[in-house]
C-alpha cells in the first residue's frame, strides 16, 4: 500500500471533529489499512480558503475530500454538513467514511 494520508481538518469551535477523529481510526482498523494520519486545525477565514475547506469536520483521503459533493462547496470556516443516502449529519457519517476510503486508498 502506497504512501497514503488521512487527513482531518476542523475548527476548535466544531466539536464534531473529536467524533470524526475516532471514526476515522475505527474504519482504518476494520479496512485494515496503513495510513499517515494528519490533523489540520483552521483558524481563520484566510486559510480556509487557502485549504479550499467546506467546514469543520472535513476528511480527505490523499488530498480529496470523502464527500464527492464537497467540489460544489465554498471554504467556510463554520460547522458543515454532510448529507447521505437522505438523512443529514454533523459529521460524514461511517458508511459514507469506509466508501471514501475504499475509493481513496492507494494499493
Amino acid at each position: 500500500m502506497g504512501n497514503n494520508v488521512v487527513e482531518i481538518l476542523y475548527t476548535d469551535a466544531c466539536p464534531f471533529w473529536k467524533e470524526t477523529m475516532k471514526m476515522i481510526d475505527e474504519v482504518m482498523k476494520e479496512l485494515n489499512l496503513a495510513a499517515t494520519v494528519k490533523k489540520t486545525r483552521i483558524t481563520s477565514e484566510e486559510e480556509a480558503k487557502r485549504y479550499g475547506f467546506p467546514g469543520s469536520p472535513t476528511v480527505r483521503v490523499n488530498g480529496v475530500d470523502i464527500d464527492p459533493a464537497a467540489r460544489d462547496m465554498p471554504s467556510y470556516i463554520g460547522c458543515r454538513i454532510y448529507t447521505f443516502k437522505g438523512r443529514t449529519y454533523e459529521s460524514p457519517p461511517k458508511k459514507m467514511m469506509t466508501t471514501g476510503f475504499k475509493r481513496l486508498i492507494k494499493k
